[in-house]
């Protein structure tokens, strides 16, 4: 009798095999690798969008210090230029970015400016620009 009730409580035991244990194993390791890819994604659009906005900040600081300048200085004296070197997002040499500007006259007491800062990441190339139009001292 007592070898039936331990047969019977053997055969209602069941477990997993060898091939469930696998398939789970597999599905798991593709939701751990799905997961990696979107943090690697998500950490390389980050970095995108930091390096944007500092091209960005570089380039509307090279503006505004071109716009505070008197009409008539050498600042503002129409030609195009840029920086003898890359420069970092704080404007000093030996960073990523090459900046740039153009002014224009626009009659003889306003000027244009157009400020352009580019650089490569990831392989490919990226720009930022802005323009104003200026009567210098602020204006």
């Amino acid at each position: 009798m007592e070898t039936r009730i331990v047969q019977k409580i053997f055969k209602e035991q069941s477990g997993f095999s060898l091939i469930e244990l696998l398939i789970a194993m597999s599905i798991l390791a593709l939701g751990m690798l799905a997961a990696a890819s979107m943090q690697y994604s998500a950490v390389r659009n980050n970095t995108n969008g930091n390096v944007s906005t500092q091209a960005g900040m570089l380039a509307k600081s090279q503006l505004e210090m071109l716009k505070n300048q008197d009409i008539s200085s050498a600042a503002l004296a129409p030609g195009d230029y840029s920086d003898p070197t890359p420069v970092d997002e704080n404007g000093n040499p030996g960073g990523i970015y090459n900046r740039s500007w153009s002014i224009e006259t626009l009659g003889d007491s306003a000027r244009r400016i157009r400020v352009t800062v580019q650089w490569s990441k990831y392989g490919g190339p990226r720009s930022v620009m802005v323009r104003s139009n200026t009567k210098g001292s602020g204006v």
